[in-house]
């Protein structure tokens, strides 16, 4: 229910006790005033009646015309009685006037006992309510006498009913214009203004926040000052929102600010726990080589001792001989795989030596140059400003079977020296990318590589207080790119 319709409800309700009251307190009122009235003018004629008796004398017939002409000149009168003390004894003498049901008046008279009568109000079941005068007086004779006028009160009850009606009429009248005038007035003055105050809570509970109750800046009733009231709490909630917010953005950047702090933590964890396995992969390799290379190369350099004796028997034939030539060469290519296998895996210190960067890249190419691997690829070396074309290296080979392109670079970018190699060939997928520096790791079939190189590559650059990174898309080709300190580049 809302609460306009509550308000009307309990205005009419009050509306209703109220003209109810003021109803009953009205008729009252007014039934008293009509019996004072009544009584008054019976009184009255009581008093007019009594005075025509003494001048009528102790004659029954004018005493009957007397009181004949009262009652034909007062139609209120129902019956009127004259009590005479008689001449002899203690009786009296009555004479009554009344009206019967036809209208006409009656006459009786008759002697008996006089009774004490008062004057109030009676009921008797032929005529109801009715008002009873009596009037003592002094006969002709100047013998005590009383008149007894019964005056109607159907009259007085009429008056009321009919006053009754009227009050009831404008009551209901008065009461539907109240109740529409406050239900307009109530809406005007209150429960629009309610209205307008609930639609801005609602608003707020959706979450818009820069909404404003309608109201006075100042002064006002209490909705008015209830309003002003709710403006002043949105604006602290809005406060309490922006700074909220303000302190959310803060901690969400510090705690993102935290977590990519912790993520290169982590990131440099395990990059130093690959360094660390990688380390202890290269020196068990270590141990393993030289156990190796102790264990194989006393039977070797025995085996490579009597062939060279045996070579130089004059008495060995020309077929024989080309066979201990095949076996020394084929000794010589084991000592030499042991022997290089020996110095990947073996700690090491560079020696400072100052070197010029064109003619150490034209080694390296040189040096890992392959017939197959010039028909295939082009390669574009540039040192220090100088573009040339030339062939290809090591692991860039590899990665391009079909066919490509490898960029040699080296120059000079501030105090460091950069050395970039970069092919088109397949790529390396992420999870490759993480453990290419890793002692042991690779890629290529069996027979193709141990797995070393870079991880030789890696300890090179960090001995040389340098570093080494890696570019790689799958399909697009990788890029390696070493950086030495100036000085220590020169002295590599």
């Amino acid at each position: 229910m809302s609460l306009r319709l509550q308000l009307v409800l309990l205005f009419t309700a009050v509306l209703a006790a109220t003209l109810l009251v003021a109803s009953a307190l009205g008729l009252r009122i007014a039934q008293r005033s009509v019996e004072d009235e009544i009584r008054k003018r019976t009184v009255e004629l009581a008093n007019a009646t009594t005075l025509a008796l003494r001048h009528a004398g102790n004659d029954d017939d004018q005493i009957s015309d007397e009181l004949a002409a009262t009652m034909r000149t007062n139609r209120g009168l129902l019956r009127a009685e004259v009590a005479r003390q008689a001449a002899l004894g203690i009786d009296a003498d009555f004479t009554e006037a009344r009206i019967d049901p036809e209208g006409s008046i009656v006459f009786r008279r008759w002697r008996g006992p006089a009774t004490r009568l008062s004057a109030e109000l009676i009921d008797e079941p032929d005529i109801g309510r009715a008002l009873r005068v009596v009037a003592p007086f002094n006969d002709a004779r100047g013998a005590k006498a009383r008149l007894v006028l019964l005056a109607s009160h159907s009259e007085a009850e009429r008056l009321v009913a009919a006053e009754r009606r009227a009050l009831l009429l404008v009551a209901v009248g008065a009461s539907v214009f109240l109740i529409v005038a406050f239900w307009i007035l109530l809406g005007r003055i209150l429960i629009r203004r309610v209205s307008a105050l609930q639609l801005a809570m609602r608003a707020v509970e959706g979450g818009h926040l820069d909404v404003k109750a309608p109201g006075p800046p100042e002064g006002g009733d209490e909705l008015a000052y209830l309003s002003r009231g709710f403006n002043r709490m949105l604006a602290q909630i809005r406060g309490f929102n922006a700074d909220l917010t303000g302190r959310i953005e803060e901690a969400t950047a510090e705690l993102t600010k935290k977590n990519r702090d912790l993520e290169e933590l982590n990131e440099l964890l395990v990059a130093a726990r690959r360094d660390l396995t990688s380390k202890e992969r290269l020196a068990a390799l270590g141990q393993l080589a030289g156990t190796i290379a102790h264990e194989l190369g006393n039977p070797l350099n025995a085996l490579n001792g009597h062939l060279q004796l045996l070579a130089r028997r004059p008495e060995l034939a020309e077929p024989a001989r080309s066979q201990v030539a095949v076996l020394q060469g084929e000794v010589g290519r084991m000592t030499q795989i042991i022997r290089r296998f020996l110095d990947q895996t073996r700690g090491f210190t560079p020696t400072a030596e100052t070197v010029e960067l064109a003619p150490l890249v034209e080694e390296a190419l040189d040096l890992t140059l392959g017939t197959e691997a010039r028909q295939r690829i082009q390669v574009a070396r540039e040192v220090d400003g100088v573009a040339v074309r030339t062939d290809l290296v090591a692991n860039a080979v590899d990665a391009m079977p079909n066919g490509g392109r490898l960029e040699v670079q080296a120059r000079s970018e501030g105090k460091e020296v950069v050395l970039r190699v970069s092919d088109t060939g397949t790529g390396m997928q992420p999870d490759v990318k993480r453990h290419i520096f890793e002692a042991f790791f690779t890629t290529k079939p069996d027979g193709k590589g141990t797995g070393l190189g870079l991880a030789i590559c890696k300890e090179i650059a960090r001995a040389l207080r340098g570093r080494i990174d890696v570019e790689s898309e799958p399909g697009k080709g990788s890029a390696f790119t070493v950086r030495f300190p100036e000085a220590d580049a020169h002295a590599a």
